[in-house]
């Protein structure tokens, strides 16, 4: 009984409870539902808004594209109809540019459309297109073997007949032989030896408004010699040469690495200078350096030895000389109190040895070709050392004269030997030291650089001088 009760309890609870929780949720779910069904539906006619709108979009492009291609079919017909309107025949005549010739069996070739359309000349020079749809500037390309190629533009093929040049027959030639003075100490050129490029151009006309230059190249042979096989050219040929560097041999009185104007306590000297040459080009300056010959005195109190020039052909600070059987020898010398060296003037007094003695004085020859035989020179010192002038037995004068004994004899072999000399005076039979004014010579000799070659055969031979050279390296004086 009391579990029944209890029984009869739970279930009054139960259904308490859920009456209760079924009136809460009712009143919540309905507000729920109702936002729910108006969000639904908003979105509902949102998208079939936008659905419509797609759909008109759609369908206004497809009417456009529709329309478009319609107007680029129009198009494409009218072009077609209008290049098939302007089509034409075309002929380009070909002829030898040195002959005038008509040369048959020449590939012409144009584009056309996008395609390569080809004709060969006839015996008449001639090619011949048919139908063709071209534009003023198109190109015919026009070949053969043995030939120089050339084009022509459609706008021009009525104007005259295009050219072509015959580079196969190289029945002409240029040659010679390349010189080049990397030795100014002697009178002669040298050969440019091997391996440089000589080359031949010349323009050739196209047979209209236009030409084309073509180059025939070659090499020198170790002998510095070179020969140009080439066709006859209605034109000139110019000639260029490859530039040259190499050591040049001369005579200066300094360069930029030691003092510019050691005058007067440095003899002249022969140095090498790299330089660079150039046909017809010679900006590189050449040093007079003007005598070979010098007086060398001893050390003064300073320490520094003294040269003074000999002149040639002067009867200052001159030596004469007489001839004999196997040369010439001293017979007396004239020498002034100034030292004239490459255009500066130093004065003997500026030098200080002891007092009242006698200094021996050299002849010293740079070049080494004068001087066979040493002539033994003195000089004297006053009381206050500087060196006397006086006028000797022999009847010269000035600050240097043969060298004397004690008893004012000539000391053995004191006149020597010299190898060159120039006739001063007959009567007497004097000579004066014999040598160029400028001891480096060069040959700067420009030579033309074009030349017609019109007939067939024609050679010419000229030589070419690169001579004393374009610019060096190193400063010079």
């Amino acid at each position: 009984m009391k579990l029944k009760f209890t029984r009869l309890i739970l279930v009054a609870l139960a259904i308490y409870v859920a009456g209760c929780s079924k009136d809460e949720f009712s009143e919540a779910d309905a507000i729920a539902a109702q936002k729910e069904l108006l969000t639904l539906k908003y979105q509902h006619e949102l998208d079939l808004e936008t659905l419509k709108q797609k759909g008109a979009n759609a369908l206004q492009q497809l009417t456009n594209t529709a329309a478009l291609e319609q107007l680029k079919l129009n198009d494409s017909l009218a072009r077609a109809g209008a290049i098939a309107a302007a089509k034409q025949d075309y002929s380009v005549a070909v002829t030898d540019v040195v002959t005038n010739a008509p040369i048959a069996d020449a590939d012409v070739i144009v584009s056309s459309e996008g395609k390569l359309f080809s004709s060969k000349t006839n015996a008449q020079g001639v090619a011949m297109f048919s139908s063709l749809y071209l534009f003023p500037t198109s190109t015919f390309l026009i070949t053969k073997t043995g030939y120089a190629a050339t084009h022509v533009m459609c706008k021009d093929i009525t104007l005259g007949t295009a050219k072509l040049w015959n580079t196969a027959e190289l029945l002409n030639e240029i040659s010679g032989t390349l010189y080049i003075d990397t030795d100014l100490t002697n009178s002669s050129a040298e050969k440019v030896g091997g391996n440089v490029l000589v080359s031949a151009s010349t323009n050739i006309p196209n047979g209209f408004n236009g030409s084309y230059s073509v180059s025939f190249p070659t090499f020198t042979t170790p002998t510095g010699t070179y020969s140009l096989k080439l066709p006859a050219a209605p034109g000139l040929y110019t000639l260029s040469f490859g530039q040259i560097e190499a050591d040049q041999k001369l005579y200066v009185y300094g360069t930029e690495d030691n003092e510019a104007n050691p005058i007067p306590f440095q003899l002249p000297f022969v140095t090498s200078v790299k330089t660079y040459f150039n046909v017809n080009i010679y900006n590189a300056p050449v040093p007079a350096v003007n005598s070979p010959v010098y007086l060398k005195f001893p050390k003064d109190k300073s320490g520094r030895e003294m040269y003074l020039q000999v002149n040639a052909n002067y009867n200052s600070n001159s030596i004469f000389l007489s001839s004999i059987s196997d040369g010439y020898q001293v017979e007396r010398l004239n020498i002034s109190n100034y030292n004239y060296y490459n255009g500066n003037y130093y004065d003997l007094n500026q030098s200080t040895y002891d007092a009242n003695v006698k200094l021996d004085v050299s002849v010293i020859d740079i070049t080494g070709t004068i001087i066979k035989s040493q002539p033994l020179l003195s000089a004297t010192t006053n009381a206050s050392g500087k060196i006397a002038n006086y006028s000797s037995a022999e009847g010269g004068y000035g600050y240097v004269h043969l060298r004397r004994d004690a008893n004012g004899v000539l000391v053995p072999n004191a006149k020597g030997l010299i190898s060159k000399a120039t006739l001063y005076d007959t009567s007497q039979n004097l000579y004066v030291l014999s040598y160029n004014l400028n001891l480096n010579v060069t040959n700067n000799l420009g030579i033309s650089t074009t030349y017609f070659l019109a007939n067939k055969g024609d050679k010419k031979v000229v030589n070419f001088y690169y001579g004393s050279g374009d610019s060096r390296t190193k400063r010079i004086f």
